[in-house]
């Protein structure tokens, strides 16, 4: 298949992008935290004869120039979806988004319903409030305390063991976060992600509010085995909405693969 790259302006910084495809449709992917563009290659077989695909490297991801300490906004990421349709000559895009980049798409629905023609969220962030975040990211003293435990992690480590040992905190979520935090160079990229993408935290009842109103077409796929994005948070997230589907796999949170691929696909055709 035959794949273009690119830069797309996000205020002053610079979001790298692949792009396959030349149908006339457009569809936009965001990744996971950790990912890059080019996770949606699976996907991408099934879609490029129908779509046109942009699939964008996040802040301190892949190939974006991002300087640390900048935040991208929901306005710099409307914008460039409102030029991306002027470009492309359509009046609607499609969303895909896996894990962080799900929290990406669910904000673009309260930002640009109109706007909008599917969006397909895999085991999507955002579909509730994360206090943890909440509290890492927009409180002066979580901040502090994140950026403390980054830098110093010893004492915090013992401390999740413990929670971990007397089941305050599940496993699953202690390996996660042992994985993210592990080496020193997985801790600093942290510290400039989670700031960064801090101005993207929709807020689930919104959304869901935007969603009735405009009837927007949801399609949203889980990992029975999921424990860090629950199954029961999308289907919980969907009652009482006649355009969300919520289909569940027999995965865990990595749930785009080849054999999934050509599922996702066809929700989309």
């Amino acid at each position: 298949m035959t794949e273009q790259s690119g830069y797309l302006a996000a205020g002053s910084q610079q979001l790298h992008y692949l792009k396959w495809g030349s149908g006339k449709c457009l569809l936009l992917a965001f990744h996971g935290y950790g990912d890059t563009s080019q996770i949606f290659l699976p996907v991408v077989s099934h879609l490029q004869q129908d779509y046109t695909i942009i699939s964008i490297d996040l802040p301190h991801h892949g190939g974006s120039n991002w300087s640390e300490g900048v935040k991208l906004s929901l306005n710099d990421l409307s914008a460039l979806i409102e030029g991306l349709l002027k470009v492309y000559k359509v009046e609607k895009v499609s969303l895909l988004g896996y894990s962080l980049g799900g929290r990406v798409c669910l904000a673009l629905i309260s930002a640009l319903p109109t706007l909008i023609d599917k969006v397909i969220l895999i085991a999507p962030d955002g579909l509730r409030k994360d206090p943890y975040y909440y509290f890492f990211t927009k409180n002066y003293f979580g901040k502090k305390f994140f950026r403390n435990m980054l830098l110093q992690p010893g004492p915090y480590f013992r401390i999740m063991k413990l929670l971990r040992n007397i089941k305050l905190v599940h496993n699953s979520r202690y390996k996660f976060a042992m994985h993210f935090m592990q080496s020193t160079e997985s801790r600093e990229f942290l510290l400039r992600v989670w700031p960064s993408m801090s101005e993207i935290m929709p807020e689930p009842k919104q959304v869901k509010n935007v969603i009735a109103t405009h009837q927007v077409s949801v399609i949203i796929f889980m990992g029975a085995y999921d424990k860090i994005i629950t199954a029961s948070l999308a289907t919980k997230f969907s009652d009482g909405l006649g355009s969300v589907q919520v289909h569940i796999l027999e995965k865990g949170h990595r749930i785009l693969d080849h054999e999934s691929a050509q599922q996702i696909a066809a929700s989309l055709l």
